[in-house]
């Protein structure tokens, strides 16, 4: 092989792992609840005024407190609470529950959980276990309860965005609380950095990892089709 083919050859490569690299591309985790997200140019974004999500009458509250006056909820067994889920399998949910245990030996069955307080109706629990981590949100009427990586946020007090990343993919779930269906979605390489939301419709803005891709900013658009 010439130079000049081995350098045709070597500007290709480059060119395949530029645009692997500054990719933006959607993975669905979970499509129970009927999502959409769509790429916006910046524009589109600025004219969204922005509202901050927040934790509505956002009350802490101690694992005593809540287990005392939910008993038929919060039941510990083998230092496990127990609660009533969807099966979601694309965000690991194989069986219709979901646990907050405590395991502290530092092993791979280490697992720690925390109760943060009351949100919405629902209680919110941190979990942590072996490079996991996520929240409970455990509604207080029935016991019903969904999982979210980062911390639910709402604006409404009826729909939450949550949105953390795990090692390089940034993963984003919209969900009703009252029904616990999600839409969650997974973007490779790249990190939130601001959200806005305006009626319903959360405006996400992202950024790769990969210092020498940081003017590829991208801008999302996430609902709930109608």
């Amino acid at each position: 092989m010439n130079r000049k083919l081995i350098l045709i050859f070597l500007l290709t490569i480059v060119q395949i792992s530029w645009a692997q690299d500054c990719n933006f591309e959607i993975r669905n985790l979970s499509n129970i609840l009927n999502g959409k997200s769509e790429l916006i140019d910046k524009t589109e974004y600025d004219k969204v005024v922005e509202i901050s999500e927040e934790f509505i009458e956002f009350n802490p509250k101690s694992e005593i407190e809540l287990t005392k006056k939910y008993q038929k909820i919060f039941k510990l067994k083998d230092s496990c609470y127990t609660f009533s889920a969807i099966s979601n399998i694309g965000i690991g949910i194989k069986t219709p529950e979901l646990k907050a245990c405590k395991n502290k030996i530092q092993t791979k069955e280490y697992s720690d959980y925390k109760f943060k307080g009351t949100y919405c109706g629902n209680a919110l629990i941190e979990i942590i276990g072996y490079e996991s981590w996520g929240f409970l949100s455990v509604n207080l009427k029935d016991g019903l309860t969904c999982f979210t990586m980062g911390k639910p946020l709402t604006s409404d007090g009826e729909t939450t965005i949550s949105h953390s990343n795990y090692y390089g993919e940034e993963e984003i779930a919209l969900t009703v609380l009252k029904t616990k269906e999600q839409y969650v979605i997974g973007i490779e390489g790249w990190n939130k950095i601001e959200s806005r939301v305006f009626e319903n419709i959360y405006y996400l803005k992202l950024e790769p990892f990969m210092s020498k891709c940081k003017n590829e900013t991208r801008y999302l658009k996430v609902k709930i089709k109608n």
